[in-house]
């Protein structure tokens, strides 16, 4: 199924015509023309970039929180990172949001595409930066009622006995030992 939108206004009434040689797309609701359209394919994988933080305190545990949207998990603290947004950036400020925590260092683990990490904007897959930071103490966790509930700081030994969202899952099985250090 493909679907096509005005860039300008996003009505799905792109219209394709050719002038002086060149495919362009008019809107017939607002009347704009345009190079390009959004077009949305579901014969095509859909990519995202997403930015996540594993949460470590002094006894080796990591903060997870059971997402409420999908996908149903355990999780990290995670999100898309947004235009003209560094991943550092996106990793702090999505910290904060879904649990209220500042972070005062975040060091680099890893970046690396996960196929099949699927969310609910339609991604079939996602481009992941991952960010390790440290607690003094077990900090009070404030999480945004919109993205989850029930947190818990575990081992990763005990994470792993959980239901774990895909990229969750996948990054401590190949970064266990980064995220140890």
């Amino acid at each position: 199924m493909r679907h096509e939108y005005c860039l300008h206004c996003d009505a799905e009434t792109v219209e394709r015509h050719t002038e002086s040689g060149r495919v362009r797309c008019r809107c017939t609701t607002c009347g704009q023309t345009a190079d390009r359209s959004l077009i949305v394919d579901t014969a095509l994988r859909m990519w995202h970039e997403t930015a996540g933080v594993f949460v470590r305190d002094p006894s080796g545990r990591f903060l997870f929180f059971n997402r409420i949207a999908f996908p149903y998990a355990l999780t990290i603290p995670a999100g898309h990172v947004e235009h003209g947004e560094s991943p550092q950036v996106s990793a702090a400020r999505e910290l904060q949001e879904e649990t209220g925590l500042r972070a005062v260092s975040l060091s680099p683990i890893a970046t690396e595409p996960i196929d099949g990490d699927q969310c609910r904007r339609g991604a079939d897959g996602h481009v992941w930066h991952t960010f390790l930071t440290t607690v003094g103490t077990e900090p009070p966790v404030a999480l945004d009622e919109g993205e989850g509930d029930a947190y818990k700081w575990l081992t990763l030994a005990e994470a792993v006995e959980h239901d774990l969202t895909f990229a969750a899952r996948h990054l401590i099985d190949h970064h266990a030992d980064r995220l140890m250090r």
